[in-house]
């Protein structure tokens, strides 16, 4: 057996008829391991990886997909560490693999395998979905000396348990339905309540359609919102809400999402979102809002019981409600499926073999380029060494730790670097720049002209390095040739910040040498000289 991983939309699209063979052969598999589902939600996120078992015969098929993603943050000390997350997290209430049955243990075997010579400091095996066992079978296997874990229980504000599921096994007929799974006063209740919505003029129940969709999902936020926003705060409330409604839309556009609205008159009283899972006919009821200031009849109680009849009427086998053990679902009676949720943990809260995960290695260099921008330099040379430590011959971060050098003052150290990235890199430009300011800092006029020079013959429309050149010739005493470059860049007008920073600078250069030029340059070689800022009043350099 090998492992295989799929971290590109092209490489995932190729493997969808597989995917979708091990999905069906799975009794366990469900909508948020479709590849319908993923296809879509990974393409809104990054640093997302799936691996795949198979045989090790070239062009055997795969037989186990396990689709996660990582996370990188930097702990108490600035030192950045490592998380694998299920790659539905945030989004799916059901998270886990898919695998052909007769290759489970198999897949366990290779999947913590795998896992193991990872580099992270945690694996978060968060609401876990799968057949008895599977859990704990895959907990055991990713044990190990370095590594302690804890099973735990998410609980919300309400205090419910959201590793309790439950979930309705439909039955072949609705009044099956009503006979074996409700009580005789909510099955009276629904009854009643449905013909009074379905009998007259006074109720109606719509189904959202692409003419109606935002406004049928306003409505079920603006109820959502009015019941949670004071439990869980404006912030994350509104953030839950944009994610929520990315998810829906995604699915909506697949044809994989029902929005029916019960409305009293032109009056919406309550709103359902529930994900249709056609391979395997399963109706996910994924968030609801109601107004809160109706009684009767129960806009709940109406929408799930015509949607479980629709669900029957159209051969669907669960009606799922998803995560959560709220007393509201046990009256449509449901059984409980349990999940699970376990967090590993590297004993010495570091990555496993003490460096950054190769995927991260991108991020990590990017939030250093900000602490270095924002002015947090030492933070910033503790993540381009661990950028350097993951993958020694990244440029990038040694470019960086040698500016860091260079801003210390530390001259012979930077010039060392710059001159050793130069002849590795297929755009020296940058570094040449800043080797020709470390000449110029350490006043060595003509090695910094002969830097400058070789920037201006690679990059002749370097403003900057234009102008720097002029800087160094005029440093030199060689002022014709230092009006002469100047001049050039001077010249340059353009939109970009700070091409006109240095063009400025330029022209305010020459504008103080023009006249001290002998014999002064004819009036044809500075033909914008008033509009560089000239007049009676330069001073002389004497």
């Amino acid at each position: 057996m090998r492992i295989d991983i799929i971290d590109t939309v092209e490489a995932f699209a190729a493997v969808r008829r597989n995917w979708d063979e091990v999905f069906m052969a799975d009794p366990d598999a469900q909508h948020f391991l479709s590849w319908t589902w993923l296809n879509r939600y990974l393409s809104h996120r990054r640093r997302w990886f799936i691996l795949a078992l198979r045989k090790s015969e070239p062009g055997s098929p795969y037989l186990a997909f396990f689709p996660l993603r990582l996370q990188t943050k930097a702990n108490a000390d600035g030192i950045f560490t490592d998380e694998i997350i299920m790659a539905g997290n945030f989004a799916a209430d059901y998270t886990g693999f898919i695998t052909l049955p007769d290759y489970e243990q198999q897949a366990i075997t290779g999947f913590a395998a795998y896992l193991r010579q990872e580099r992270w400091t945690q694996i978060k095996l968060d609401y876990f979905s799968g057949p008895p066992g599977r859990s704990e079978a895959l907990t055991r296997a990713l044990q190990g000396p370095e590594v302690m874990f804890r099973n735990n229980v998410p609980r919300n504000e309400q205090q419910i348990d959201n590793t309790i599921c439950p979930v309705i096994h439909l039955p072949d007929s609705w009044d099956g339905y009503l006979e074996q799974h409700m009580s005789g006063q909510t099955r009276q209740k629904l009854r009643r309540f449905l013909r009074k919505v379905e009998g007259g003029d006074e109720y109606r129940i719509t189904m959202a359609t692409p003419e109606t969709i935002e406004r049928d999902l306003d409505i079920l936020f603006g109820f959502w919102r009015v019941r949670w926003t004071p439990i869980k705060g404006e912030g994350n409330a509104e953030k839950m809400i944009r994610a929520s409604r990315e998810v829906l839309m995604d699915c909506f556009a697949d044809g994989n999402l029902d929005v029916p609205v019960l409305w009293h008159g032109e009056r919406p009283l309550g709103v359902l979102a529930n994900i249709i899972d056609r391979q395997k006919k399963a109706v996910l009821f994924y968030i609801t809002g109601r107004d809160e200031t109706w009684t009767t009849p129960s806009p709940g109680l109406v929408l799930h019981g015509y949607c479980i009849r629709k669900a029957i009427s159209e051969g669907f086998r669960t009606y799922d409600f998803l995560r959560g053990n709220e007393p509201y679902k046990y009256m449509f009676g449901v059984k409980e499926r349990q999940i699970s949720c376990t967090l590993f943990r590297t004993r010495n809260g570091l990555n496993l073999g003490g460096l950054i995960n190769p995927r991260s290695v991108r991020f990590v260099y990017e939030r250093a380029l900000d602490l270095y921008h924002s002015g947090k330099k030492p933070e910033a040379e503790m993540a381009f060494r661990q950028v350097l430590a993951a993958m020694p011959d990244h440029r990038g971060a040694e470019f960086g730790l040698a500016n860091l050098l260079f801003e210390r003052g530390e001259m012979s150290a930077a010039e060392a670097s710059y001159r050793a990235l130069i002849p590795r890199l297929a755009d020296p430009v940058p570094v040449l720049l800043r080797l020709g300011d470390v000449h110029l800092a350490t006043r060595r006029y003509g090695q910094a002209i002969q830097t400058l020079r070789k920037l201006c013959k690679l990059a002749p429309h370097h403003v900057e390095g234009r102008y720097k050149l002029g800087v160094a010739l005029l440093a030199g005493q060689r002022l014709r040739e230092a009006a002469t470059v100047l001049a050039e860049a001077g010249r340059v007008h353009s939109d970009d910040r700070a091409k006109k920073f240095y063009a400025q600078k330029a022209r305010d250069a020459l504008s103080r040498i023009a006249f001290t030029l002998d014999p002064r340059p004819d009036s044809a070689f500075y033909p914008d000289l008033a509009s560089f800022g000239g007049g009676p009043d330069i001073p002389h350099l004497h």
